[in-house]
């Protein structure tokens, strides 16, 4: 019977992002020299990276139906691969790649070569000799008793030392070991299949990155042995597919949130493994949809470097944004997004008829356990509202930025500060800047309210350091491409406060002007229901605006607009962001505005205040209509 097209379509895939790695493959060696960032870490990791995250890849295709047309790439593949774990493995080899040792990056390769050699292992383990095969032991034994980072690198001892007793190279402590780690990990969970990643504290993409697919990844191999423990890691899967369908857009895309964005199509790793854990109840036809949208709109993307390879970046290519502990093999991370191709040919992923997205459908759903509300916006877009997620003061280093704003949306992301452990990007956000000149915004926060219209929470715009203390309650609102946020503040020290509308994203720029037909010049003082919009389309048509409301005493804008300042946007080589911004002040004080972004320019006319008691407004626009809204936090504006 002749495989289905979907089927084919993701086997061409993983294809094609395999021809340019093995073009570079070279006999006696053990790692692929992918051009590209070096990480913090050290020589041998990143060279372990380039051998480990391309041998997931392969043994996703690797184990795949095996075609006519593709017999002579799977036999280079696998000679390769085995010979360089052979040449990788052996301490008299000079391309050695050295032992695990404590919180070194090389655990987190070997767990996840441990589940590639399981699921090829027609091809990369079996015809192994059995001398071969003691001698790549002896190096994965190298794991045991080595200190991991309390977060989901606890799954890769689990899968080393299970891999081991899998093949009879089990030491009799290692049953302790795995369970002590398994027990830890699932002390992380929080609620409705969410896990807060460890020292992180952080509600991201990591859930799918790691959490789901190590877990999964293990009641899928090994998951008979505890069917007690497998059964609570599917429910919680089932549980998190429920909610992370409402991460994409009409088109695929999903909003960069979180670090590690340049793992790209790796968040699909979940929908696969669900369905084979058969522990989702959401319709193949539609996973179908999504997965191989989200897959198409990055393939479709310049997101390719000089060899051919996947680069560091999300949209394009973007060396800067990745963080310290990537390198250049580190995007193949991504390889775990073709779990589908577990899925024989003829389950119900590959033939069911395709249904809608719920960004196809309009939707607004609020998850209490992560702080989170994802909502649709015109023209399928979606948007992640964050009250709950955030990063400890420890971890500022990858940019607390990256967590912290008021919006992650599809088709607009956000800029990067750099660098990142001392500067804050000020796009979609409340931030504050001291006498000093330093800028601080939120990395902390408590959700206190989350609903299917609004959402609250509390944190600090400060540091340890100096004892710099900003409190806010910060409520945002909603209503088509729009948010209305009132933040009320208590400034503990002299700030000016900033807010920042969304980022367009602009692919080219000429000679353009941000105080343009739709822009007003700035007012100071109390602003009221007048105050000054500003706006700027790009030549596409998408548009970004911000209507200071009350509290702000000037407006300006963020913008790269030509190649003499660094490139900061995540997904565009250019942008420009409205900014409204507050006197110096110090004690309580309150700020409200209204920020927009989309391709309908009539959307983007200003709202019109009809009335602004305390607890009460109603506002009207030309297109959307009125809007009344009530709630305690909103101060009394003047009409």
């Amino acid at each position: 019977m002749p495989l289905p097209a979907p089927y084919l379509h993701w086997q061409d895939s993983a294809r094609r992002l395999l021809e340019p790695l093995a073009a570079l493959m070279q006999p006696g060696r053990a790692e692929i020299p992918i051009a590209g960032v070096a990480s913090d870490h050290d020589r041998q990791a990143d060279r372990l990276e380039s051998f480990a995250r391309p041998l997931t890849l392969a043994a996703f295709w690797l184990q795949s139906v095996p075609r006519p047309e593709d017999a002579a790439l799977r036999r280079q593949l696998g000679e390769w691969f085995r010979a360089g774990l052979l040449a990788g493995t052996d301490p008299a080899h000079p391309h050695y790649w050295g032992p695990d040792a404590s919180y070194h990056q090389h655990h987190v390769e070997m767990g996840l070569m441990a589940i590639a050699l399981q699921i090829a292992e027609r091809d990369l383990w079996a015809p192994l000799p059995d001398d071969a095969k003691a001698q790549v032991a002896r190096w994965f034994v190298t794991c045991r008793g080595g200190g991991i980072v309390n977060n989901n690198h606890l799954f890769m001892s689990v899968h080393i030392l299970e891999f081991l007793g899998k093949h009879g190279f089990a030491h009799r402590t290692d049953r302790a070991v795995i369970t002590a780690h398994l027990n830890q990990l699932e002390t992380m969970h929080r609620g409705g299949g969410w896990f807060e990643d460890g020292i992180n504290q952080a509600f991201d993409h990591y859930n799918a990155y790691a959490f789901h697919f190590y877990g999964l990844m293990w009641t899928h191999l090994h998951g008979a042995a505890d069917s007690v423990r497998a059964t609570r890691w599917r429910e919680w899967a089932g549980l998190f597919v429920r909610d992370y369908q409402h991460f994409f857009a009409a088109s695929g895309e999903h909003p960069a949130f979180g670090r590690s964005i340049t793992y790209r199509f790796n968040c699909l790793n979940v929908f696969g493994l669900a369905l084979a854990e058969k522990c989702t109840d959401v319709a193949p036809g539609l996973l179908r949809r999504l997965c191989t949208r989200n897959l198409d709109f990055f393939l479709s993307r310049p997101i390719y470097q000089e060899q051919g390879c996947l680069s560091s970046g999300f949209t394009d290519r973007f060396d800067k944004i990745v963080e310290p502990y990537s390198c250049a093999a580190s995007p193949y991370w991504a390889a775990k997004g073709f779990t589908p191709l577990l899925l024989p040919p003829a389950h119900a992923f590959w033939h069911d008829a395709e249904r809608p997205l719920p960004a196809e459908l309009g939707f607004v759903h609020v998850m209490p356990a992560p702080g989170l509300v994802t909502r649709s916006l015109p023209g399928g877009e979606i948007e992640i509202l964050n009250a709950g997620s955030m990063v400890v003061n420890t971890q500022l280093r990858y940019g607390a930025w990256k967590w912290s704003k008021l919006s992650y949306r599809t088709g607009v992301h956000f800029t990067y500060a750099f660098p990142e452990i001392s500067n804050v990007s000020f796009d979609s956000a409340l931030t504050q800047q001291l006498d000093d000149g330093r800028v601080f915004g939120r990395h902390s926060t408590v959700a206190v309210e989350l609903t299917d219209d609004h959402l609250g929470y509390s944190y600090n715009l400060g540091f340890r350091t100096g004892q710099v203390n900003t409190g806010v309650e910060t409520f945002v609102f909603w209503r088509a491409g729009w948010l209305l946020h009132v933040h009320h503040v208590e400034a503990r020290q002299p700030v000016v406060l900033r807010i920042g509308g969304f980022a367009l994203p602009l692919q080219k720029v000429g000679a353009v002007a941000l105080n343009g037909p739709s822009d007003v010049a700035p007012t100071a003082g109390r602003l009221g229901a007048t105050a000054p919009t500003l706006a700027f389309f790009s030549p596409d048509h998408r548009g970004t605006s911000l209507q200071p409301l009350l509290g702000f005493a000037a407006t300006e804008w963020d913008a790269r607009l030509d190649d003499t300042i660094e490139r900061r946007h995540v997904a565009a080589p250019y942008h420009a962001t409205p900014i409204a911004k507050t006197a110096r002040l110090t004690g309580p004080t309150v700020l409200a505005a209204l920020s927009w972004a989309g391709p309908d320019r009539a959307e983007s006319a200003p709202w019109r205040v009809v009335a602004g008691t305390a607890g009460a407004w109603k506002l009207t626009h030309p297109k959307l209509g009125d809007w009344a809204i009530r709630h305690w936090s909103l101060p009394a504006l003047t009409t």
